[in-house]
């Protein structure tokens, strides 16, 4: 760069030194004097030594050129200058740039302004929208919840009429005529009513059927009614001489008592009842919920198949009994077929305690819960008399569900030993349960009011029948 400028110098001198030549050669063709003559010479010596500096390198004509030379001070000078020039040069081209570039900064800020503004106001359109929707809507449902209104005021206008008429009606019906008003409402009721378990009219039903036509038959006169009557009889004779409470009875079923859930112990009482009165027994039992109807299970075994209140007796062979070497009844084959049917239902397994009650035997199952209660799960049978031994009376026999397990797994070991065919069932099953090894308990204190055993007293409120 350095000899670049040099010879940028050498050739702007160049170009001085021919303009004064010209200049002194166009002089020389007029007239002029010696000094003129002698500037030409000059000026030519001049051009030619520059000629030959700025052809040689340049510090070999920074060597050969004296300090004042003017070859020297205008390389200098030229130097400053061209580099001002380049300086000039380079802050137009950098303003230049600088100017390219914040144009295109402040246009992609222009761009991205307008494309805020754009999306600003369609976002604003869209809210405007929306407003607009909702406005039409709440309107629109305010009309409705208005015509809605209207419309229930209207109703409630009408019925209100309806009402006012009816009540207007009503007392020129009354005020016209009072006993086809009473008589009307007396036919509004119920034309028919049988009588349920708990109200007055049922217990009154009961009692006249089982004690009154029973002990006192001629107390009916001409009623019609025997003891053979059924309980529909009596509740209308009842409702026509109006006593108890009792309407007109409805046909169907007469109904009996539910059994209610009872709590642990639980009991499977059974009995096996012949025709007759011991069948009534049955029958006033389940009509009454008591006896072995107020157990938690319980059955009737009989040869007769009879429906007992919507229960059907299971059947047997016979019940034709012999007669003990005690004097009674030699019944136990016949308890000894009842025992297997029962055993081998696995029914029996469900409870805890299993009492057999013969039909004239009125139990109370919630007294003999408490008798047993503290036996529950041992291997045991129950002694209720001990006027002359220790024993087992047949009125009401009560077993653990353990001490069944034993006889039902060993009940031939008792048959081929024991002289069963002459013995009462009770006696039987007393003797095979002690040679098994099943423990008997004594319970003497209000267990069975029996007249064989401590007489029979229907006023103990805590015998267990």
């Amino acid at each position: 760069r350095v000899e670049l400028s040099h010879q940028r110098v050498t050739f702007a001198r160049k170009g001085t030194a021919m303009a004064n030549v010209r200049d002194l050669e166009t002089s020389e063709r007029e007239p002029s004097d010696a000094g003129s003559s002698m500037a030409l010479l000059a000026a030519r010596e001049e051009t030619g030594r520059c000629e030959t500096i700025s052809e040689a390198p340049t510090s070999v004509c920074t060597s050969a050129m004296p300090s004042r030379s003017p070859c020297k001070q205008l390389s200098l000078f030229q130097v400053v200058a061209l580099l001002a020039l380049v300086g000039i040069v380079l802050v137009v081209v950098y303003g230049r740039v600088v100017s390219v570039a914040g144009g295109a900064v402040s246009e992609t800020r222009d761009i991205g302004h307008r494309l805020n503004a754009n999306a600003l106001a369609d976002a604003r359109a869209k809210a405007a929208a929306a407003e607009a929707a909702a406005a039409a809507l709440n309107a629109k449902n305010a009309r409705i919840a208005a015509e809605a209104k209207k419309h229930a005021e209207e109703v409630a206008a009408k019925n209100k009429a309806i009402a006012a008429a009816a009540q207007t009606a009503a007392n020129t019906s009354a005020g016209s005529a009072g006993s086809e008003g009473s008589a009307a409402a007396n036919s509004s009721a119920p034309e028919c009513h049988t009588a349920n378990p708990g109200e007055p009219c049922y217990g009154s039903v009961l009692w006249h059927k089982w004690i009154g036509l029973i002990e006192s038959p001629q107390t009916y006169g001409d009623s019609g009614l025997s003891r053979e009557s059924n309980r529909h009889a009596i509740q209308e004779w009842l409702w026509k001489t109006k006593q108890s409470q009792c309407q007109k009875p409805c046909g169907g079923a007469y109904p009996v008592p539910t059994p209610a859930k009872k709590a642990a112990p639980f009991l499977y009482c059974f009995s096996v009842a012949r025709g007759g009165p011991e069948m009534d027994s049955m029958f006033m039992q389940r009509q009454s919920g008591t006896g072995i109807f107020g157990c938690n299970g319980f059955d009737v075994y009989s040869d007769q198949s009879i429906n007992i209140d919507g229960y059907m007796t299971k059947l047997i062979p016979s019940t034709a009994a012999g007669v003990s070497v005690d004097g009674w009844a030699a019944n136990s084959q016949v308890f000894m077929k009842t025992w297997m049917d029962i055993l081998y239902s696995n029914t029996w397994y469900n409870y805890d305690f299993i009492a057999k009650v013969d039909p004239d035997a009125i139990l109370f199952a919630e007294r003999l819960r408490w008798h047993v209660q503290s036996h529950t799960g041992q291997n045991v049978f129950f002694l209720n008399c001990a006027v002359h031994a220790p024993a087992m009376y047949g009125a009401v026999e009560v077993f653990s569900k353990s001490s069944l397990g034993s006889y039902k797994a060993q009940h031939a070991r008792c048959q081929s030993t024991l002289p069963f065919w002459a013995w009462g069932e009770d006696r039987f099953m007393q003797e095979c349960l002690k040679m098994l090894g099943v423990v008997p308990i004594g319970d003497y204190t209000n267990n069975v009011r029996d007249a064989r055993c401590w007489g029979s007293d229907c006023g103990n409120k805590g015998a267990v029948a």
